[in-house]
């Protein structure tokens, strides 16, 4: 699609966790985002390389985890769900104040 990607409208289902930190049933909430859909092979909080699809970008402060994904519907019209490989936060240059939350994903099996 496009290498500088293009504004969307996503899904994001979030997933809190019980006492016994086992996920609970996730919850959708529309966000404005930046998508940017290109392979690219990144390196994750492990160090692993990690075959990524998906750059998203969500503006300000999102609270992601690895048990999330995020639908949405690209450019031609395809429904697109992604599972979260890896997240980086960005933040203004100086500050503590958090500018945006990238989610890279790779395709989730439907």
């Amino acid at each position: 699609m496009s290498i500088f990607g293009y504004p969307a409208k996503v899904t994001h289902y979030h997933s809190e966790v019980d006492d016994w930190g086992r996920p609970l049933p996730p919850t959708a909430t529309e966000k404005r985002a930046k998508v940017v859909e290109e392979q690219r092979l990144i390196k994750n909080a492990k160090g692993e390389d990690v075959q990524i699809a998906y750059a998203i970008s969500l503006e300000g402060v999102n609270a992601v985890g690895f048990d999330d994904y995020i639908e949405y519907v690209n450019a031609l019209g395809i429904t697109i769900r992604c599972e979260v490989a890896h997240i980086e936060v960005r933040k203004n240059l100086g500050t503590d104040d958090v500018k945006e939350v990238v989610v890279y994903g790779r395709p989730q099996n439907i």
